[in-house]
């Protein structure tokens, strides 16, 4: 099956995505389906004759998750915590964490994907789920720039080309970055 490429950055790394409202459940009886670029997040249309899709529920994700690991800082109602990344794409990453914060909370990131880099904040991401000391989180909206800075990162991650690991002490001065910031 071909791979479409992204009208808008020519990368092919693109995924079928959920189709949404009547004109694109119509466009699939003529094979024409919806896709999402993984790294820039544009979405498009593209014919596939004679594939047929079936629906996967448990696969509702529009962007992929890649394996990462790296820590990360987080502040939320008053509550400051540290984890680790564990997975990550455009629109959110799971994590480790011993802190305790609520489902549905808004909370404020620091993610500290080099040591050479300064942390890539996060103003809003939403808590979706928890399971045990697995959070899952998605991305609402980032610091000016900080969107682009994570594109690059997770076409890194898509390349194989890793990361220096991140020293502990610049993720508490993230953090108090993004506090000053967000306040």
């Amino acid at each position: 099956m071909l791979q479409p490429l992204c009208p808008n950055c020519s990368r092919d790394y693109t995924k079928r995505v959920s189709r949404i409202g009547f004109k694109e459940r119509l466009l699939s009886i003529i094979y024409v389906y919806p896709f999402r670029c993984q790294l820039c997040g544009y979405r498009f249309s593209f014919m596939q004759w004679g594939v047929r899709y079936t629906r996967v529920e448990e696969d509702r994700r529009e962007y992929n998750r890649m394996p990462a690991s790296f820590p990360v800082s987080f502040a939320c109602d008053g509550v400051e915590g540290a984890g680790h990344v564990i997975d990550i794409s455009l629109n959110g990453c799971s994590l480790e964490a011993d802190t305790t914060i609520a489902e549905g909370s808004i909370v404020r990131m620091a993610l500290q994907m080099s040591e050479e880099l300064a942390p890539i904040s996060v103003e809003a991401a939403l808590v979706r789920e928890i399971n045990r000391n697995r959070i899952g989180i998605e991305f609402l909206r980032f610091q000016y720039h900080d969107r682009e800075r994570l594109q690059i990162f997770i076409r890194r991650l898509l390349n194989g080309i890793p990361e220096p690991s991140a020293r502990p002490a610049l993720l508490l001065n993230a953090l108090k970055r993004t506090r000053h910031i967000g306040a």
